[in-house]
């Protein structure tokens, strides 16, 4: 959803992270940019050695973590699998016990997964370094492979060139990169947003330039981060989001994640506003999305579907449709603070 999770912005401050990057349905291509949530299923290779294919419920909570009694609620939900964003990962709250919270989670529930936005830097993680400079609506930023202001406006998000390899040192590899904190606080796995960048046409433009294969160039990324990570973490999970339309990254993930197959919310409404759900999908969008689903769905990858809708007719229209087609489904409301 509007950021395939999607990012909370001034109105609750600056450390939301953003879910939900391109929804894509073949011609179909919006931005969310949203606080929102998301989670997948096993790849290729699911089957008894992937947990993700024994999943049957799933949640995803991105934000208001912090508040008293807001972890207990959540691993009370009963959920096989909770999605969260790592709070010491953002700038300021380094000393966030976030290994606490994985460990409450993990022990009340299932699996817990980490949101990393992989096609975007945000300004607001630790990594943002003081001489970095923003992209402007005239140009890239500093370092240079920060590309171009948000599609849809939201600030601090900014897509990036991320088949440089700074990128990469960004992402992994020092004791401040995110995903080596996610994986020593013990998370099980990663969903990662923006996976989608290579829709982005800025980044398509900035990839063609330089002779790269925005494509390729994603599934390289995904395939080295993941491997990065099982090396230190055997059987470390990865979940894509909004990336059906590349099957290429099929060998390269432990599971899909689809926004908005049913029904989509406004990025910037809060948990009550009418705008949080409840707009129905195009049904000529729905059935291509369907389609590409389906093809990960045979080559034995569970599929999680994440729609947003307050309605409880269309919650629950949401979900017949996914389990229908064997997925798992999850109904909330696009500020993902809480659980519906």
């Amino acid at each position: 959803g509007g950021g395939g999770a999607q990012r909370r912005g001034d109105r609750e401050g600056p450390h939301a992270p953003r879910v939900g990057a391109l929804a894509d349905a073949g011609g179909w291509v919006r931005l969310l940019a949203v606080p929102l949530l998301c989670a997948c299923a096993a790849t290729p290779q699911a089957g008894p050695r992937n947990p993700l294919s024994a999943v049957r419920s799933w949640a995803i909570q991105l934000q208001g973590l912090e508040k008293p009694g807001a972890a207990a609620r959540l691993g009370a939900a009963g959920a096989d699998l909770v999605v969260i964003d790592a709070a010491n990962t953002v700038r300021g709250s380094e000393e966030h016990p976030t290994a606490a919270l994985v460990a409450q989670l993990r022990r009340d529930g299932g699996l817990c997964l980490a949101y990393l936005n992989v096609g975007q830097a945000e300004d607001y993680r630790a990594y943002w370094r003081n001489h970095w400079k923003a992209p402007t609506k005239d140009g890239p930023g500093t370092p240079d492979y920060l590309l171009s202001l948000d599609p849809e406006g939201w600030p601090g998000n900014y897509p990036v060139a991320y088949w440089d390899f700074r990128w990469r040192g960004v992402l992994w590899g020092g004791a401040g990169a995110p995903l080596d904190r996610i994986l020593a606080d013990g998370f099980d796995g990663v969903y990662l947003d923006w996976v989608l960048g290579y829709a982005d046409a800025t980044v398509r433009a900035a990839a063609e330039a330089q002779g790269v294969d925005a494509k390729q160039a994603m599934v390289e990324l995904v395939r080295d981060l993941r491997a990065y990570a099982r090396k230190r973490k055997p059987g470390f999970l990865v979940i894509a989001q909004n990336c059906a339309t590349l099957p290429d990254l099929m060998p390269h993930v432990d599971g899909l994640a689809q926004e908005d197959l049913s029904f989509r919310g406004r990025a910037d409404a809060t948990w009550d506003d009418e705008g949080a759900g409840d707009s129905a999908t195009p049904p000529e969008a729905q059935a291509r999305l369907l389609e590409h689903l389906r093809g990960w769905r045979a080559k034995g990858v569970p599929v999680f579907t994440l729609d947003y809708a307050a309605d409880p007719a269309n919650a629950e229209k949401a979900r017949a449709l996914s389990r229908a087609e064997g997925f798992v489904p999850f109904v909330t409301r696009t500020p993902l603070d809480r659980l519906p």
